[in-house]
């Protein structure tokens, strides 16, 4: 029997809340054995590696996951190494312009030269590219337990590895890129043979595959401008902070981030479950909007739950990170935007992904892209971290509301969308004032008024969608 929904997610989730409660030891380990200046340049290392991987992987990524079901299954293989054609040789390319200018680059990216910082990008890249399609096989076979325990491998892994570095090599920033890097080589070897079928090399061998080369090409390249402004979007504010203001300031921003653990813990295994359960939904039942209704209902509700009780703990979970990361505290709580209108975004973005709109992706994250540019370079100069947050708050909710606008226009759906924006309104109330009042007993009495207001308005709905699934279950 198929598993439900539910019993996906949890296969899809648990690795990442087993791997939160890693990854909040290693925020305070790390914490508290390196300074800020070392945690901003270890971001600096994962920034360079993104944009990389977006220039190298050519949209070729999005391909695989749409072509997926559509290929016969003895022909998936097949699929995978005509995906991974172009990147491996833009990989090659890219590898060989950073040995090149490895003067500049590594100067940028961690204020001293050395050939040595740029071999490890290098190998970081390439090691990143395998480890998105290994990634992917397992995801797009909604293998939920395996995907689940590569994230608490990745957890483990990283954690052992920081250890290990520091006692090599003292508290610098170096700890961090290495233990990235060797994650990454061990994730692949495991990953790479739990999913041998897909990469055997007999797999080259395969022809008359439904969606050739050149079609995974045609559909994958306008991601690449649309994953690059997306990027862009996203790591403008580290890249702002870099430029206006400290690598310390640029560190307290990458703890803030940390801190909202939780909700992008949320993000990641939601985005992550659902992409393969919305396509497969769509093409075996494209009229049931009823069944995407419900599901934004409740993940707005959960974002907008974790979200409260982040900010409302914002205080208690800063304390993991040491006396000389306190002022993440401040910056965090307009961070909670980002992850919030991220996955409730993805469940009204599929209008367009359905009917594959997808040069409209390109308008959205170039429009939502150019405001956070804006907001950083009027906030960040004077506001330094907290600025980058706030814009990033503002730029979130433009793109949620671009995203959901334009997919109304290819699939009718009725969103609870004034309810979104009310919670909304009320977030960005108590976030204001959680970072004012400097009363932690205070903050959370307070959080319970944006939890009242959020039951009131979905606790309709979802009773609704409890009641009509256990009615389903007793029919079984």
């Amino acid at each position: 029997m198929k598993d439900n929904l539910l019993g996906k997610f949890l296969k899809f989730s648990y690795g990442s809340w087993v791997g939160l409660i890693i990854g909040l030891f290693t925020t305070m380990l790390v914490t508290r054995i390196l300074p800020p200046d070392a945690l901003g340049k270890a971001s600096m290392f994962d920034l360079f590696v993104q944009v990389c991987m977006i220039l190298t992987i050519f949209g070729t990524d999005q391909a695989f996951v749409r072509f997926f079901y559509e290929e016969q299954s003895n022909k998936r293989g097949a699929l995978l190494f005509n995906s991974l054609r172009i990147p491996l040789f833009a990989t090659i390319v890219i590898i060989c312009l950073i040995v090149i200018f490895y003067q500049p680059i590594t100067l940028f990216l961690f204020d001293k030269e050395s050939l040595l910082l740029a071999f490890v990008i290098a190998g970081g890249i390439f090691a990143q590219l395998l480890f998105r399609f290994a990634q992917l096989v397992i995801r797009m076979q909604q293998k939920g337990n395996m995907y689940s325990l590569l994230q608490i491998f990745q957890k483990l892994f990283n954690l052992c590895l920081v250890i290990s570095f520091f006692f090599l090599l003292g508290a610098n920033f170096e700890v961090l890129i290495f233990s990235t890097l060797i994650t990454l080589i061990l994730l692949n070897i495991i990953a790479i043979y739990f999913g041998k079928q897909f990469w055997s090399i007999d797999n080259l061998a395969i022809k008359n595959v439904k969606h050739s080369q050149r079609e995974i090409i045609k559909f994958g390249a306008p991601f690449v401008l649309t994953i690059f402004i997306s990027w862009l979007f996203e790591a403008f504010a580290k890249i702002a902070i870099r430029h206006w203001s400290t690598f310390d300031e640029l560190g307290l921003y990458s703890a803030a981030m940390r801190l909202v653990a939780l909700v992008m813990i949320l993000k990641t295994t939601f985005s992550t479950f659902w992409t393969p359960v919305a396509y497969e939904k769509f093409e075996k039942r494209p009229q049931d909007k009823d069944f995407f209704r419900n599901i934004t209902i409740i993940v707005a509700f959960a974002m907008y739950l974790v979200a409260i009780l982040s900010i409302a703990a914002k205080d208690l979970i800063v304390i993991l990170l040491g006396r000389e990361y306190q002022d993440a505290a401040i910056i965090m709580p307009f961070l909670v935007f980002m992850p919030i209108f991220y996955t409730i975004s993805e469940t009204t973005v599929i209008g367009i992904n359905f009917y594959k709109k997808i040069n409209w992706h390109i308008f959205i994250a170039g429009m939502a892209c150019g405001i956070n540019i804006l907001g950083n370079w009027l906030l960040v100069p004077d506001f330094g971290a907290l600025g980058a947050a706030i814009s990033t708050a503002i730029s979130y909710i433009v793109f949620f509301t671009l995203r959901t606008i334009i997919s109304l226009k290819y699939f009718k759906v009725k969103y609870p969308l004034v309810r979104i924006y009310i919670m909304a309104l009320i977030v960005t109330i108590y976030a204001y004032f959680a970072i004012i009042i400097d009363n932690l007993w205070f903050v959370i009495l307070l959080s319970f008024i944006p939890l009242s207001i959020l039951i009131v308005l979905f606790y309709k709905d979802l009773k609704l969608i409890i009641k009509n699934r256990v009615t389903l279950v007793n029919r079984k």
